[in-house]
């Protein structure tokens, strides 16, 4: 994957600008805490972290650092730079790993009794044994009031069944059961869709309209018709990611949901992405049906947002926003430079 200045990155911000900022603003205020406990998959830029510190969602402690940050981070040496900038207050808060081999880490024969810092030979094995070490730390920090599911990768390519990425997607909700209730940013490509998943999504949007009055109506009413490929392309996927990827994972773990927003955003090369942001709610009896009803008739009457790239880089607003958190980020690491 090329690099992406994200310190340019204007349409990425609506999405953050538009839709996890105010969510998480309310979210802060529905739960009554000053600080939140925050994981994020951010990029070296931290833009997301320091965008959230900067509008008081989260706070350093006495000594500077910010306690209740979990980042993840693929590539090491991005994780070294992530430390430097953003200083949580220990090195572990950074897990430097791949999150989907990570969360869905399983015991095999060969490592089944082993410890993660087990002096084995094989180098394979090592490799394992590091994967589950990683695990059973990421593991430890759960739950969290906010997350930013933000991979590299691919929630609609490949299909489920084979998509390591949706299972650990689907692992969150249940490291979260230790809370009632929590936040969630999940990010995505939308260029690149499995054909069998596009089936999937057409398959279970039908399935929606014949079973449900009210789904039928906000079509029509919305909409103008219940058809499928008559819909425009973006709303479609709109509802078939709530559907069919987010809604589908929370529902299996016993979550119920509520849709503040989806977003779509363009990059300068044309390839899209869609981010919805989330709030659930743990199910105590049982899945509520009315809940789900109304959750896709928000979508349908209200999603996406759309920013195209080059809207986004007229967008002056955005634009302002981004630089001034740019700022507080440099302001930031040249107070830790003059602390060394």
């Amino acid at each position: 994957m090329r690099d992406i200045d994200y310190d340019k990155y204007y349409a990425k911000h609506c999405a953050r600008y538009y839709g996890w900022l105010p969510a998480s603003k309310v979210y802060q205020k529905q739960i009554n805490r000053n600080s939140l406990k925050y994981f994020t998959l951010c990029a070296k830029e931290a833009i997301d972290i320091f965008m959230l510190e900067l509008e008081g969602v989260l706070l350093r402690d006495e000594n500077k650092k910010l306690p209740d940050v979990i980042i993840c981070e693929k590539e090491p040496r991005d994780a070294a730079e992530i430390f430097k900038l953003v200083r949580p207050p220990l090195k572990e808060a950074i897990v430097v790993g791949d999150l989907e081999k990570i969360l869905t880490f399983q015991d095999t024969e060969e490592t089944k009794g082993l410890s993660p810092n087990e002096d084995v030979k094989e180098y394979r094995i090592r490799r394992m044994l590091r994967i589950k070490g990683l695990s059973e730390q990421i593991k430890e920090y759960f739950p969290f009031d906010i997350i930013n599911f933000d991979p590299y990768g691919n929630l609609l390519n490949p299909i489920q069944e084979r998509n390591k990425l949706y299972q650990s997607f689907e692992k969150i909700f249940e490291l979260q059961k230790m809370i009632d209730t929590f936040l969630l940013f999940v990010t995505t490509p939308i260029f690149d869709i499995h054909q069998d998943t596009e089936s999937r999504l057409k398959s279970e949007f039908e399935s929606n309209v014949s079973s449900h009055t009210d789904i039928r109506a906000a079509l029509r009413s919305s909409l103008g018709t219940i058809a499928y490929h008559e819909i425009d392309e973006k709303k479609r996927i709109a509802i078939g990611f709530a559907k069919s990827v987010v809604i589908s994972a929370a529902k299996r773990k016993g979550w119920n949901h509520k849709h503040y927003g989806i977003f779509m955003y363009e990059s300068d090369s044309g390839r899209k992405m869609i981010s919805s942001v989330v709030e659930f709610t743990k199910v105590n009896t049982e899945y509520d049906e009315s809940n789900y009803i109304d959750d896709i008739v928000r979508v349908i009457e209200n999603m996406p947002k759309y920013y195209s790239y080059r809207e986004s880089q007229n967008n002056n607003e955005v634009k302002r926003h981004l630089e001034g958190i740019i700022r507080f980020r440099e302001d930031t690491r040249n107070q830790y430079r003059e602390t060394l």
